[in-house]
């Protein structure tokens, strides 16, 4: 607006027919405007708007400037002004503070103004052009995102929670001072990503890569790793996050959070060893309890007891059960404290594959296993292990799928890896669920899985097996149409 006046001012300066046209706009202008003519500031057009900034009547139209702006205030203003029209240049001022009296009450208000120098033809300075924009609605709330931004940072501190924000296209960090501090680092020392990424423990640095490469095509960031800090000590950090896409669903930053969880990883272990004595306590009775049994259950099928049999039977099922989990506590310990071993052998994974569907038969409640066998493919690997890892996965599609539907395994190679799929009709995962299924403890909490029983350590397992095996374990999933788990395993040639 102000730039479409200056021009018309300058092309008809001597025009009154112009000048009325000018005083008309300036005066029906939706924003403050005033013109101020010569070098005394005559003030020659001013709108409702700019008259109720300055808090004055049409009656200071023709006087000068420092007449109607007496005041100690008023005249510093007038010097600025005169500043401009002595100079001829532009001058600029933002989110200015103003107190209007306004709808019965005075109030703070916040304007943009723009000091224009006005000239004629010849270049010459003929007044000063004053356009005010109000901003009080930016400001506002600017000042309520940064009250905002600034209680976050104060509560996340509080808690002893880093935020930082990765520019993933410039490898640029900005980081809460915290980050540094859990680090070990001094925080007022800018650092890179690759300086905090070369802290990480260097067993630990594969979790990252993985991590991030996973975060990219889901938009969740999730891993625990440890850290060797600048202080030389060992801790423990969790860091989650979630990934900003641009319109292609390129990557462009990574928002997060990084807590230091060396305490709880105190709390784990104190847990673990609790779990460890517990465990070894009840191996030995329930070993008794099962051989018990069936001695029992043969006795009662040469009495012919039907009833007895089958409340035997019941009763060995739930003692296996048990007997799996205790000797999952075990292996969970064995990976806390990294003792878990791999003893390696040569064996046929059909024939393996057949074994633990053959062993999952009893908790099969109508539900029919397909196996698709390809051709006979012997590999060098742990056998229990890779058994409990695919016992995990048959018991997963068992517990999660309705009775009635199928349940479909398949061995074949894939490249240079054997992949082992277990896909099931049951109630799917949700995009959010499966990047934490594989967590320690971790269990989808909602009304498809209300009822049913579990400590969240099966696929906990069988992903740090897989790790062991330098392999993979991963999920296809959509809610409500079933799941397909599935392991890549090195192929290794005995």
């Amino acid at each position: 607006m102000a730039f479409v006046l200056i021009t018309i001012l300058k092309k008809n300066d001597q025009n009154t027919s112009a000048d009325q046209r000018i005083h008309d706009l300036i005066v029906q202008a939706p924003v403050a405007i005033s013109f101020l003519k010569g070098k005394k500031l005559i003030v020659e057009s001013a709108n409702p708007p700019i008259l109720e900034l300055w808090g004055k009547q049409n009656d200071i139209i023709g006087k000068p400037l420092a007449l109607a702006l007496p005041d100690a205030d008023g005249l510093d203003y007038v010097q600025l002004l005169q500043g401009v029209y002595k100079s001829g240049h532009i001058h600029y001022r933002y989110e200015t503070k103003v107190w209007l009296y306004r709808n019965g009450h005075h109030n703070l208000f916040y304007f943009d103004f723009v000091y224009q120098p006005v000239k004629d033809i010849a270049d010459g300075v003929v007044g000063v052009m004053i356009v005010a924009t109000e901003v009080t609605k930016q400001v506002v709330a600017r000042q309520l995102l940064e009250d905002t931004e600034e209680r976050l940072r104060l509560a996340m501190e509080a808690t002893g929670i880093a935020i930082w924000d990765l520019d993933v296209v410039n490898n640029v960090i900005i980081t809460s001072p915290r980050l540094a501090e859990i680090f070990g680092l001094d925080p007022e020392e800018k650092v890179t990503s690759e300086e905090f990424r070369d802290l990480v423990h260097q067993d630990d640095r594969h979790i990252i890569l993985k991590a991030f490469d996973d975060a990219v095509k889901t938009g969740v960031y999730l891993y625990e790793v440890r850290i060797t800090t600048g202080e030389g000590s060992i801790r423990w950090i969790r860091t989650s996050g979630k990934v900003i896409y641009d319109d292609q669903h390129k990557p462009l930053r990574m928002l997060g959070t990084t807590n230091d969880i060396t305490e709880q990883k105190h709390d784990e272990i104190m847990k673990n060893d609790f779990i460890t004595m517990a465990s070894h306590e009840l191996k030995t009775p329930l070993t008794s309890l099962k051989a018990y049994t069936q001695l029992l259950v043969t006795k009662a099928q040469k009495a012919d007891d039907v009833f007895l049999i089958n409340a035997l039977e019941k009763s060995e099922k739930q003692i296996n059960k048990m007997t799996r989990l205790i000797y999952g506590f075990l292996d969970l310990s064995k990976i806390e404290a990294g003792k878990l071993q791999l003893s390696v052998q040569t064996f046929d994974i059909n024939a393996l594959v057949t074994e633990v569907i053959a062993d999952s038969m009893p908790a099969v409640q109508g539900h029919d296993i397909i196996f698709k066998a390809g051709r006979a493919i012997r590999i060098v690997a742990d056998k229990e292990k890779i058994a409990q890892v695919i016992g995990n996965l048959i018991n997963n599609a068992l517990k999660y799928s309705a009775r009635g539907t199928t349940i479909t395994i398949a061995a074949k190679m894939q490249g240079e890896n054997l992949k082992i799929s277990v896909k099931d009709q049951g109630i799917g995962l949700k995009q959010k669920n499966q990047q934490k299924i594989f967590q320690r403890f971790y269990r989808v909490e909602d009304e498809s899985t209300r009822g049913l029983s579990g400590f969240g350590i099966g696929l906990y397992l069988s992903a740090e097996i897989m790790k062991l095996h330098h392999g993979e374990i991963a999920v296809k999933s959509e809610e409500g149409k079933g799941a397909e788990f599935y392991i890549l395993l090195p192929v290794i040639k005995s």
